[in-house]
């Protein structure tokens, strides 16, 4: 199954989105890279499609590197 969350940053600057593809929920999706200027402005960097197994490694590699979970982080508050 295609990951699915929004892992942000420590420094919150960078928003990584992993979306599902609706054509094809099981196998592919998109990552999306967002920037978050200091006025709490979004603006897309770049979207990506990633084949399941690339998502899911993505996924892992980004919360060992320290990133959150922010619907994690929001449901803790």
């Amino acid at each position: 199954m295609y990951p699915e969350g929004t892992l942000i940053d420590s420094n919150y600057k960078t928003l990584i989105v992993f979306e599902k593809d609706l054509n094809n929920p099981d196998n592919e999706g998109f990552v999306c890279y967002w920037d978050i200027d200091d006025n709490n402005i979004y603006k897309l960097i770049f979207k990506k499609r990633l084949s399941k197994e690339k998502a899911i490694r993505k996924f892992k590699n980004l919360l060992k590197d320290g990133w959150v979970n922010s619907k994690e982080k929001l449901k803790a508050a």
